[in-house]
């Protein structure tokens, strides 16, 4: 099953129905900043947020490392559409996801 990390800053109650509404833009400076640091990484850039692979995908474990980074970075949120929750990241960023 293949599951994707959106990352920004959203309205909860459009999660619950598997939406993604970001009510505020992640900063662009930072976002291309932590991109650059995670070149075997494709993710995509929405409106306002973005979508990186997780689950099921080929570089999940980089997805998830970078998708972490930016949360700390920037306080946003990154949530698994698919089933309208909040993700739960691992905590720590192994020395593979992010070398």
């Amino acid at each position: 099953m293949i599951h994707e990390l959106t990352i920004g800053h959203f309205d909860l109650d459009a999660l619950v129905c598997r939406q993604a509404v970001s009510i505020k833009p992640l900063d662009e400076t930072t976002v291309a900043r932590v991109l650059a640091e995670f070149p075997m990484l494709t993710v995509e850039q929405r409106d306002g947020y973005l979508v990186a692979p997780w689950h099921g995908r080929e570089n999940a474990e980089f997805g998830e490392a970078f998708a972490a980074r930016i949360q700390s970075e920037t306080g946003c949120m990154v949530v698994d559409r698919r089933n309208g929750r909040v993700a739960k990241l691992a905590q720590k960023l192994s020395a593979r996801a992010t070398g």
